[in-house]
């Protein structure tokens, strides 16, 4: 399944989807409520950063928000099909960049399309080439 993305801005105050319960909202800890997956980006190539990226559901949209252990300057974020060790191929180009310690994005589907256990998100160096962090996507 190929899911249609586009670059977004992250939007405050979307209502967060009903329903659900925080079993299974994995990647590093219970969600705080149904509406959000938390996912563990981990280190990559020795780059010293390190984040906690969480996935807001929206009516037809998921906000994402990305709070990173060391400083990232204007590194674009992506979703691909895959693993951290085994990556497939980039579903979504420039989800959204990291200034300081902090990224945020949107990914044009809803949370359930993407939130399926078969995606990664990860991090790239501003020029496009290493990867600095990378965390799989949990099955809601």
């Amino acid at each position: 399944m190929k899911l249609r993305l586009a670059i977004g801005v992250f939007v405050v105050g979307l209502a967060t989807a009903c329903g659900g319960s925080n079993e299974g909202a994995g990647g590093g800890g219970d969600a705080e409520d149904a509406g959000v997956v938390k996912v563990t980006l981990d280190e990559m190539n020795d780059s010293g950063k390190s984040g906690i990226a969480e996935l807001h559901a929206g009516a037809a949209s998921v906000d994402v928000t990305i709070e990173i252990d060391g400083k990232s300057d204007n590194e674009p974020i992506h979703v691909h099909k895959g693993t951290c060790d085994s990556p497939g191929e980039e579903i979504v180009h420039d989800v959204g960049f990291t200034t300081a310690d902090l990224g945020t994005g949107q990914i044009f589907v809803t949370l359930p399309e993407v939130a399926t256990g078969e995606y990664l998100m990860d991090i790239h160096k501003a020029n496009g080439e290493d990867v600095v962090m990378c965390g799989e996507i949990p099955k809601q």
